[in-house]
């Protein structure tokens, strides 16, 4: 790794010499051990133009729309838009308000109550029984 004014000072004479050019880029961080994206920030930060090389940013030129799957993204947006109707029908059916219709965090100031747990009878004594102890059946 080089000092900043040296790294500066050679991507000024590669740009002055028009050298400057990604594979010069990609060789002179290999050379010395610098980051590829850092070499284009400085770059980019201190006005110094990379030049464009035949075969290498390919990706600038082509527009945005012909590298992205349309239908991919479609499909996916349909997936989350149908579940998040699913989960906005299942917030309504449980009366949640309508800002908390989101499945409740840690914090949530709204938490469903759990359903009541059936609980067992109190049976009294059988008859004929001296003691005075409630007999509950037992939960085997």
């Amino acid at each position: 790794m080089l000092p900043v004014h040296v790294v500066l000072r050679d991507l000024e004479r590669a740009s002055l010499r028009g050298e400057l050019t990604p594979t010069f880029i990609d060789d002179y961080a290999s050379k010395f051990g610098e980051r590829v994206t850092a070499l284009y920030a400085l770059a980019r930060k201190n006005h110094i133009a990379v030049n464009v090389e035949e075969g290498r940013n390919d990706h600038l030129l082509n527009e945005w729309e012909s590298t992205v799957d349309v239908d991919a993204v479609t499909r996916a947006m349909d997936k989350q838009s149908v579940e998040a109707f699913r989960q906005l029908r299942a917030a309504r059916q449980d009366d949640r308000p309508s800002v908390l219709r989101r499945k409740p965090g840690r914090h949530a100031a709204f938490v469903p109550k759990p359903a009541p747990q059936p609980v067992a009878p109190v049976q009294r004594c059988p008859p004929g029984c001296t003691c005075d102890l409630d007999h509950r059946p037992s939960r085997r």
